[in-house]
C-alpha cells in the first residue's frame, strides 16, 4: 500500500480521527505573514484543514492552489469549502505543472514527512516561489510526537519522518532559501525559508 492509498482509505473519517489546534495554526500563520491578495500553494491539502485559515489571511483577492494526490481527500475538501478563490488539483505536487516564481507562500502543513526524497522536494517546490516568498513546513504537534505517530501507525507511513531544523537548513540552502523561523519544541514544529 502506498501513502496515497492509505489516505484515500481514511479520507471520509479523517476529520474525526485527526484534530488541529486552531490557535496554533493562527500562530504559525502569524509567523509567515502572507500578504493580503497573496497566492498560496497548499501542498498535501488533505481535507482542507488550512483553507479557511489561509483564506482569512489572503482575502478575496488572493488565491489558493490546493494539491493532494489522494482523490478522496480532495473530494472531502471540495464538499467542505466552496471559496471562489480556491483551486483543487488531484495529483503529486512534484509532477503537477505549476508556474515558476508565482506563489507568495508554499505551505506544507502536517504533510512534509510523507515526501520520500525530501531535499529534492524542497528544491522543486522552491522554484514556484516568488522572490521574498515563504516556504513553510509546520506541524501543530512536536516533531517527536509526529515521528512517534508514524512509527506506531505502521503501514505505508511507518518510516515517514520529520527531520530536525538543521537538516532543513541544508535543504533550504540548497534551494536558495534562507531560514527565517525555526521552532522545534514540545508544542509545535515550524521552519520557514525565505527565497532570496
Amino acid at each position: 500500500m502506498k501513502d496515497k492509498d492509505y489516505f484515500n482509505e481514511v479520507a471520509e473519517q479523517w476529520d474525526s480521527l485527526v484534530t488541529h489546534d486552531a490557535g496554533k495554526i493562527d500562530a504559525i500563520l502569524d509567523l509567515v505573514q502572507i500578504p493580503a491578495g497573496g497566492k498560496v500553494l497548499d501542498v498535501g491539502t488533505g481535507t482542507g484543514v488550512m483553507i479557511p485559515h489561509l483564506c482569512s489571511r489572503i482575502g478575496p483577492e488572493g488565491e489558493i492552489t490546493a494539491v493532494d494526490e489522494a482523490v478522496k481527500m480532495i473530494a472531502v475538501a471540495k464538499r467542505k469549502y466552496t471559496y471562489h478563490n480556491v483551486r483543487f488539483i488531484v495529483g503529486d505536487v512534484l509532477e503537477v505543472p505549476l508556474p515558476t516564481a508565482y506563489f507568495d507562500c508554499i505551505m506544507c502543513y502536517s504533510m512534509f514527512p510523507h515526501f520520500k526524497n525530501k531535499k529534492a522536494a524542497v528544491t522543486k517546490l522552491a522554484a514556484y516561489l516568488k522572490k521574498g516568498g515563504s516556504f513553510v513546513v509546520a506541524h501543530s504537534q512536536s516533531r517527536e510526537d509526529i515521528n512517534n505517530l508514524h512509527q506506531n501507525k505502521g503501514g505505508p507511513v511507518k518510516k515517514d519522518r520529520l527531520p530536525p531544523p538543521d537538516v532543513f537548513r541544508n535543504y533550504f540552502g540548497a534551494a536558495g532559501l534562507e531560514m527565517s523561523v525555526e521552532i522545534d519544541n514540545d508544542q509545535m514544529f515550524v521552519v520557514i525559508g525565505r527565497k532570496a
